[in-house]
């Protein structure tokens, strides 16, 4: 009974040694996260217009990979008014994964068709928290993250503006 006891113990004891370093392992990965700034990376350009008229040009960065639409914009401090992130979505899943979680800047949040139409924009997104999936729409081929505000400044129109890379 004396060795139960005592296997009990031995038991708990490294149980709770390793339940207090993972806390603290997941304590400093935040604390990094803090201070982590993601660099952008150039990978092409988008054009925007509405019918004939030219809107503005942007540099993108695209996101197609699995971890890259996980982190999106995540740990960034500032984006260039000039510059946006590109996501390319292979299922309509991926848009339900969409949030602000770790995010420093708010967004306007640009959905655009397998047209390169786009189709709805979400715009003034709070940083730091889910958002609600406003279009769930299935046609949804891209979304492209700006800077909030840059939709209206820009002129894009839902159902008029095309987006060319």
């Amino acid at each position: 009974m004396k060795k139960v006891k005592i296997l009990f113990f031995l038991i708990f004891f490294f149980f709770f040694l390793s339940s207090e370093k993972s806390e603290k392992e997941d304590e400093l990965f935040r604390d990094i996260g803090d201070q982590l700034e993601i660099q952008f990376l150039k990978h092409g350009e988008l054009y925007m217009k509405n019918k004939k008229k030219f809107l503005k040009k942007i540099e993108i960065e695209l996101v197609n990979k699995e971890i890259e639409k996980k982190n999106g914009l995540m740990y960034r401090s500032f984006m260039k008014e000039d510059r946006g992130m590109l996501f390319i979505l292979d299922k309509k899943e991926e848009i339900q994964k969409m949030n602000m979680k770790n995010m420093r800047i708010p967004l306007d949040i640009v959905y655009i068709d397998h047209f390169n139409t786009v189709i709805f924009v979400h715009k003034y997104v709070s940083p730091m928290r889910n958002i609600e999936v406003i279009n769930n729409n299935p046609s949804v081929k891209y979304i492209l993250e700006i800077n909030a505000g840059m939709s209206d400044k820009w002129g894009l129109k839902k159902g008029i503006t095309k987006v060319f890379f």
